[in-house]
């Protein structure tokens, strides 16, 4: 493995933690953005950043015995718990859990918050995933990232739940080093009680180690950088030289 060409850590860090920029995160549940992209948050945060996490469905089906429109409260009480610890701002975009569509009114309301929001950054869920939920809110990052407008870095980020969210064929372009924000990410994690993270947040801590390994850092998250064709949202995507 070329691992000058997979293993970007301290530059997408550097790019990553220039201060005075806005970082959108989209999740398509409450907590998704804690388990998969929490360091990244923390660290963004702590360099001088705003990360704004947009929450897309209210998670009304995650909790049993409870109605969607009980969960729907929980949850997103839990969301404002789990981004007050982060230190992020949290918008809910207003869809339905289970029921998030990528369809074009629905990545036009998406593409009127990231005009308002003006980022330098996307964080979104990888769209080869089997939560429908998943899918819809990474194609629907994809398809505003296309627009010519827009001139945001995208980068799709793993999730691990079993049985219905484990990332397929995801290979990672780039490594942020959580080691130090560890405890932060998982303390985020753990104000979704609705969700009962002990029984699951162990996964993302070997997930977390793996692509530590990866990345030669104690505890890394991965991300994969989307990119355009020349042609497609007027972004070049050409062949270099050399390596740089």
């Amino acid at each position: 493995m070329l691992r000058s060409a997979f293993i970007l850590l301290a530059v997408l860090c550097c790019s990553f933690a220039k201060a005075q920029k806005t970082v959108l995160v989209i999740t398509p549940h409450p907590d998704d953005a804690e388990a998969s992209c929490g360091g990244y948050i923390a660290n963004a945060v702590a360099a001088g950043d705003t990360v704004v996490i947009l929450t897309m469905t209210g998670g009304e089906y995650g909790i049993e015995r409870k109605s969607p429109a009980e969960a729907k409260i929980i949850r997103e009480k839990e969301a404002r718990n789990g981004a007050e610890i982060l230190r992020a701002k949290i918008e809910f975009f207003g869809a339905t859990d289970a029921f998030l569509s990528a369809d074009t009114s629905v990545a036009a309301k998406l593409e009127k918050i990231i005009q308002r929001l003006k980022p330098a950054i996307v964080l979104a869920p990888w769209p080869i995933d089997v939560h429908n939920d998943h899918q819809a809110t990474g194609i629907l990052a994809w398809r505003v990232f296309q627009d010519k407008r827009f001139s945001f870095r995208l980068f799709f980020y793993e999730t691990i739940n079993e049985p219905h969210t484990k990332s397929f064929a995801f290979v990672p372009t780039d490594y942020v080093d959580i080691s130090d924000v560890a405890a932060i990410k998982e303390k985020a994690v753990m104000a979704h009680t609705s969700q009962y993270p002990l029984r699951w947040y162990n996964m993302y801590i070997t997930l977390a180690t793996v692509r530590g390994y990866e990345a030669d850092v104690k505890m890394a998250e991965a991300y994969i950088e989307a990119k355009n064709s020349s042609g497609m949202g007027g972004r070049e995507n050409k062949a270099a030289k050399v390596l740089n």
